[in-house]
């Protein structure tokens, strides 16, 4: 080979790997990484981070205080827990509990508040509800329920995993869900 064809061979590998690192930026830009749309418990990612302390305290009062019972379609949870947020979306393929909760219809959503030292239902609450794709924030449903029992309806039209997060407050008190569950 020529030195020409050589220099020419170089000069285009070179100018071709340019070009996809350009074209790599572009793609990544306008895919919005890095962007904080992360919505657990109403809130950012960084202040769940500095608050996680807070959030885990203020659930230990309410459940000392509250029975709670969130009913989702025909699926009744009976504890206020943020536990699935540990999981990964691969664990819902194998466990057995908050599978296959939402319909590709309409679902319902609902939640009872119970004192434990009296068996009273709580009727002014104060729960907000998130219902998002772990993958991305368009589907997004919020929900906001001022009464026990009080029931939200919603349609889905994706199979997707999805997660359900709330807050919970009473009158001093105020608690964290968060589910993961997919729709059949």
């Amino acid at each position: 080979m020529s030195k020409r064809t050589v220099y020419t061979l170089f000069t285009l590998k070179f100018l071709f790997s340019l070009a996809l690192i350009f074209w790599t930026i572009k793609i990544t830009m306008t895919a919005g990484v890095g962007e904080d749309h992360d919505n657990t418990f109403s809130s950012t990612y960084k202040d769940m981070d500095t608050g996680y302390n807070k959030i885990i305290n203020a659930n230990k009062d309410f459940v000392l205080k509250y029975n709670t019972i969130i009913k989702i379609n025909d699926s009744i949870i009976n504890e206020l827990s943020y536990s699935d947020v540990y999981l990964s979306q691969r664990i819902m393929q194998k466990r057995q509990t908050n599978i296959n909760i939402l319909n590709l219809t309409t679902n319902k959503i609902s939640i009872e508040i119970r004192d434990k030292n009296t068996n009273k239902i709580m009727q002014n609450i104060d729960a907000k509800i998130v219902l998002t794709r772990p993958s991305t924030n368009k589907d997004n449903f919020e929900f906001d329920i001022s009464k026990s029992n009080e029931a939200k309806e919603f349609k889905i039209d994706k199979k997707a995993y999805w997660n359900i997060m709330g807050i919970i407050k009473t009158n001093e008190h105020e608690g964290h869900f968060f589910i993961k569950t997919n729709s059949k």
